[in-house]
């Protein structure tokens, strides 16, 4: 089967690799742990990190632990300057 060669910038699903890589960086995981977590072959894994297939960043955000890491990748994702804060409230109840 003939694969069409696809530079990275012209690549779909690049942007979404990108993602999946630095939730994966971010949660201190190596490859095969992370595809573990998401239930997914990390072959399967590295070809999102690749742009080689279509990330299934629902199989990413479906666990709790990512979701955060997820939302914080796609908005670095559009180049826009963010502001992340951290809030912990801790209450006291009598």
């Amino acid at each position: 089967m003939a694969k069409a060669s696809v530079r990275k910038a012209d690549n779909p699903h690049a942007e979404m690799g990108r993602v999946v890589a630095d939730v994966r960086q971010a949660s201190g995981l190596n490859l095969d742990e992370f595809a573990q977590a998401i239930k997914k072959d990390p072959r399967q894994v590295k070809r999102w990190e690749d742009a080689e297939d279509r990330p299934q960043i629902e199989a990413v955000y479906a666990v709790d632990a990512f979701k955060p890491l997820v939302v914080e990748a796609m908005a670095r994702q559009n180049r826009q300057q963010i502001e992340i804060e951290t809030v912990i409230r801790i209450r006291r109840i009598a």
